[in-house]
């Protein structure tokens, strides 16, 4: 992973007046009280609990459901359950920060992470599905936090900041995955990576803390902007939309691309690298895509282009997916990642505050999260409806032309504003 350049800690970050639109009243607005280097570390190591607790799960469902004796779709719910707190809690995360001050508002998510991540070690399934709210509550929160603190403290290096946020993520989810077996095999029981991610929040969190005190008491605002404030605002729906498609087709390739390609003559073992090659090449995609995105002011050529990427990988999936799997591979893994990586970079590129990111952030996750988690289960409907996976990669094909049409419009569209 690419090091910030030097330059992000050659200017001090605290004390600074405060920006245009900023208001002492309003503690989203106020620095944090630590090196720009130490703030990196902080916002690295939350940045990477927010993705790892979600995946290390998927190869631990069968250990667990045979160790708890539950049913397939009891253990959905623990994955499910994640999801759901994503797109139904977001819209809450700005007045929290309004009330707490974004430090501490961070560090409570934090710590939920961890203790929810704790709980999931517990062999008892109800405690493990609280474990699995409390973390998704933590998780659902940070989402909206983080790009407020790009836009409160990075607002000279939006790029690398959230181009670092956005491998990191990564990097945590592919760790997460492929060291959940060897660390349940280390500890002797399923229960051992949910410590371990469990722990390193604990330790994360203590950071934060640590931050959140330095940074003095915080006033309540009485400003605290809801993202209902932006349902007639055309350009929060414009990136709400593209937010919502780009997350639909990611977490729809991530469920079925493997058996896409083995139904179309792909093989096992190739179909497992092609998944493996999609969430590898995403790791230097975001942040490239982040870095370039926020010093163009083409942003819309962007999204073009990496949604076009998308199109020739679903158009080659249905018409000859055991052709060229690796190919197809690297394009979703570029695209994707790199719709991920500019829609995060645009929520803060796109609002003039931080209290205006947050509001921002939390409805596109807020919308686009509930749509996307229809969308492997549509995927799957439309493959036993038709008996194929051509209507299924058909439908996602058109999804992805109203993608490329909004990620087009909304390089030309003007930041939104709640604050004054």
């Amino acid at each position: 992973m690419k090091s910030p350049a030097p330059s992000d800690a050659a200017e001090p970050r605290v004390p600074q007046k405060l920006q245009p639109g900023m208001s002492a009243a309003d503690p989203t607005q106020s620095r944090s009280a630590v090196s720009p280097w130490l703030w990196l570390i902080l916002f690295a190591a939350a940045a990477l609990n927010l993705r790892a607790p979600v995946v290390v799960l998927g190869p631990l469902l069968t250990p667990i459901m045979e160790a708890l004796g539950i049913s397939a779709s009891q253990a959905s719910l623990l994955s499910a359950g994640m999801v759901i707190c994503f797109g139904l809690l977001s819209p809450f995360a700005p007045a929290v920060a309004a009330r707490l001050g974004l430090d501490r508002a961070v560090a409570w998510a934090v710590t939920a992470i961890a203790a929810g991540g704790m709980l999931r070690a517990v062999p008892e399934f109800g405690l493990m599905l609280v474990g699995t709210l409390i973390a998704g509550v933590g998780i659902a929160f940070g989402n909206v936090f983080l790009p407020s603190l790009v836009k409160r403290d990075r607002s000279d290096r939006i790029g690398s900041t959230m181009g670092l946020y956005t491998v990191v993520m990564g990097i945590g989810a592919t760790l997460a995955a492929g060291a959940a077996i060897p660390l349940m095999e280390l500890s002797g029981s399923w229960a051992g990576p949910f410590l371990w991610i469990g722990a390193f929040g604990l330790l994360t969190s203590f950071g934060w803390w640590v931050l959140a005190l330095r940074s003095g008491k915080v006033t309540a605002g009485t400003d605290q902007p809801a993202f209902t404030r932006l349902l007639s605002n055309r350009t929060a729906w414009i990136l709400t939309t593209f937010m919502g498609i780009q997350s639909l087709g990611f977490y729809t390739i991530q469920a079925w691309v493997a058996a896409v390609a083995v139904d179309g003559g792909v093989t096992q073992r190739d179909a497992g690298w092609m998944l493996s090659l999609i969430n590898l090449t995403s790791i230097p995609a975001s942040y490239i895509v982040a870095r370039w995105a926020a010093k163009s002011n083409k942003q819309g050529l962007f999204a073009l282009g990496l949604t076009a990427m998308i199109m020739v990988a679903v158009v080659g999936l249905a018409a000859a997916p055991a052709g060229a799997p690796l190919t197809w591979a690297i394009l979703l893994g570029i695209g994707q990642s790199g719709c991920f990586s500019l829609a995060l970079t645009l929520i803060v590129l796109r609002s003039r505050t931080p209290a205006d990111a947050a509001a921002l952030s939390a409805m596109t996750h807020c919308i686009g999260y509930t749509f996307a988690a229809a969308g492997p289960i549509v995927f799957g409907a439309l493959r036993s409806m038709s008996g194929s996976w051509t209507l299924s990669l058909m439908t996602m094909l058109g999804l992805l032309v109203i993608q490329a049409w909004t990620g087009l419009a909304i390089g030309r569209t003007r930041p939104v504003a709640l604050t004054r």
